[in-house]
């Protein structure tokens, strides 16, 4: 017996009172006492138990072995002393698999619950405690190559009883290595199963669905299929869907409308901004995609019914319906829907500077003006070139630009429909100052610009209304300027005042 042993024999009470004040201690749940210390601080628990747990086991065991030896079972003695042996290894293994999984725990993604996989936690319990039982036969003087033969044979008949559920757990193991999908995330498997991935163990993956059942599906069969990882709430979400519209309605006044709705739905991203596109006219009706960003994957069914429902209202506004895929078998004559888009004048009467102007003057204005139509990715006025017109956006969107000494472009705006462009470079003859390129396809109304000129000379009120909006606008654009580290030519509202009037005594000079 070694000293401890000793000590104890001679002081057996003391070794008993001990270790029930351990136990006692472990268990409660008042203040400093193991409860408490397990909710507010675990690792350091975790600490303290490898280091008092197998104490406490060697100290019962302690006592054990004397009880034993007065009562004279000398064998039984003996093998209470292995046994004490061996659980005293498994326990400190299982208190260092313990540790380690407080600290996983505590640094991985507490929004989920059970966020770290079963199947991992119990890789790392069995591993320990192998290796404890295999450092107690090493030290008992025991062959592994022994070991290992003498058991080969159970092995295998114990793996063939077991194949389904040893290839559910190496599945399980080759799924935490690759990590197609992590704690969190939703996939949809190819069966049309969706849910949220909630526990990965060592025999199947537990998904929890939208009606909030639980899908248990072997780990053998996730490893074997095609899954979609749509991922978790922090990952945006890009899904497109599909919209009919009669024939007879113009693409362009079409993609124009559903970008619209899109623009206006709150759970929809602006930027990365919508996508529309023309996507099927070989059959009737049309079929368009729009393309939208959400925030995650969970937001999808509110953000679709938005969107539907915008663009719902934004059609029958318009007077278009949504047209089904119908046949019909009918002896009347069917209905043709008639809707075009709106005409210069009405795009015209949606401007602010509109109630500004009289009725003969929109006339005027609108008798002159085409509309015109820019295709995604033109240019529709380059940096340093020259406005000879007014635009105004009746549709789409356009994206202004500056070019950086770099030669990078640094994007300063998005306009969008009932935005205008061109009037600075017009009213100043200053090159423009950025690049307006069309980010989606866009329609335009192009205004003359002796027709807004000679406007303008009967007008001093409105010239005055322009002359401010220059000034925003190229004091906008001495702050990009400043920002590229480009020169920065800075005008006064009376400087620009001064290139209207001589822009408009030319205008009636030539007349």
């Amino acid at each position: 017996m070694n000293a401890v042993e000793l000590f104890i024999a001679e002081h057996w009470h003391i070794g008993l009172l001990l270790s029930l004040l351990l136990m006692l201690w472990r268990g409660g749940k008042g203040i400093l006492q193991g409860r408490w210390l397990m909710a507010r601080f675990p690792i350091t628990l975790a600490i303290v138990d490898l280091i008092l747990l197998p104490a406490l086991v060697l100290i019962v065991g302690i006592l054990l072995r004397i009880l034993l030896a007065r009562l004279g079972l000398a064998e039984a003695n003996a093998r209470l002393q292995i046994g004490i042996l061996v659980l005293t290894y498994l326990l400190a293994s299982w208190l260092i698999a313990r540790l380690i999984e407080v600290l996983i725990v505590r640094k991985a993604d507490t929004a989920l619950p059970d966020r770290v996989p079963k199947l991992a936690l119990g890789l790392i319990y069995g591993t320990l405690m192998l290796i404890g039982l295999a450092i107690f036969l090493w030290q008992r003087g025991y062959s592994f190559t022994g070991i290992w033969l003498s058991t080969g044979v159970a092995a295998a008949v114990v793996g063939l009883a077991l194949q389904r559920t040893l290839g559910d757990l190496f599945s399980g193991i080759a799924l935490g290595i690759e990590r197609p999908f992590k704690m969190g995330d939703w996939i949809e498997l190819r069966d049309g199963t969706v849910g949220q991935v909630i526990d990965l163990n060592w025999r199947a993956t537990r998904l929890r669905g939208w009606d909030n059942a639980t899908h248990v599906i072997p780990n053998s069969k996730m490893a074997g299929e095609p899954l979609k990882n749509l991922h978790d709430d922090q990952h945006l979400f890009a899904p497109w869907y599909f919209v009919q519209i009669p024939a007879e309605v113009d693409p362009r006044f079409a993609t124009a409308l559903i970008l619209e709705a899109a623009l206006r739905c709150e759970n929809i991203l602006k930027f990365p901004n919508p996508i529309v596109r023309l996507a099927d006219a070989t059959t009737q009706p049309y079929k368009y995609m729009v393309w939208v960003h959400l925030k995650n994957y969970p937001g999808v069914f509110r953000g679709r019914e938005e969107l539907f429902r915008e663009i719902h209202w934004g059609l029958s506004r318009a007077g278009i319906s949504l047209a089904p895929e119908v046949h019909e078998w009918r002896t009347r004559r069917a209905s043709t829907v008639q809707a075009e888009p709106p005409t210069i004048l009405l795009a015209l009467k949606s401007l602010d500077l509109a109630g500004l102007l009289t009725q003969d003057e929109l006339e005027q204005i609108a008798s002159q003006s085409v509309y015109s139509h820019v295709d995604s990715g033109h240019v529709i006025l380059a940096e340093g070139s020259p406005s000879d017109a007014f635009y105004v956006i009746t549709g789409g969107l356009v994206e202004a630009a500056i070019t950086l000494p770099d030669r990078s472009r640094k994007v300063t705006e998005i306009l969008g429909p009932g935005n205008h462009l061109g009037i600075t470079s017009m009213l100043t003859n200053e090159p423009s100052f950025l690049e307006l390129r069309a980010k989606s396809d866009v329609t335009l109304i192009r205004i003359d610009r002796d027709c807004l000129r000679a406007l303008l000379a009967k007008r001093p009120d409105l010239a005055e209304r322009l002359a401010r909006i220059v000034k925003e606008r190229i004091d906008a654009a001495d702050a990009a300027r400043a920002a590229s580290r480009q020169p920065v030519g800075r005008l006064s509202l009376r400087d620009i005042r001064q290139r209207i009037e001589r822009l408009l005594g030319r205008q009636g000079s030539v007349r």
